[in-house]
């Protein structure tokens, strides 16, 4: 076998940086010895996280907030939890949405 041909990339890969090159602070939940996590085990690491970032109440705001999770069916296979991938969801009421305008 000869030579690869052209330039042979090595080394590891950067993580891309948000959209707009703005600063995000990433919060990571994890099994433990990589274990996938139950729904409990995502319940309590969401409280924790929410009990941490309280102690930032009034500081800063969040611009927003996107969170991805990889669901896994007994055999280990992706499992969308809704067809269409996506949940928007608002902690707030909207007066004109409860109204049906």
């Amino acid at each position: 076998m000869g030579r690869p041909y052209g330039t042979v990339k090595r080394g590891t890969r950067k993580p891309k940086p948000p959209q707009g090159g703005e600063a995000a602070f990433k919060v990571r939940l994890r099994g433990k010895d990589g274990a996938a996590l139950s729904m409990q085990e995502i319940r309590d690491g969401l409280y924790e996280t929410a009990r941490r970032l309280q102690k930032l109440e009034g500081v800063p705001r969040a611009k927003w907030v996107t969170l991805y999770v990889t669901m896994i069916d007994e055999d280990g296979k992706e499992v969308l939890p809704d067809p269409s991938g996506a949940w928007d969801i608002f902690p707030y009421k909207c007066a004109a949405d409860e109204l049906g305008a």
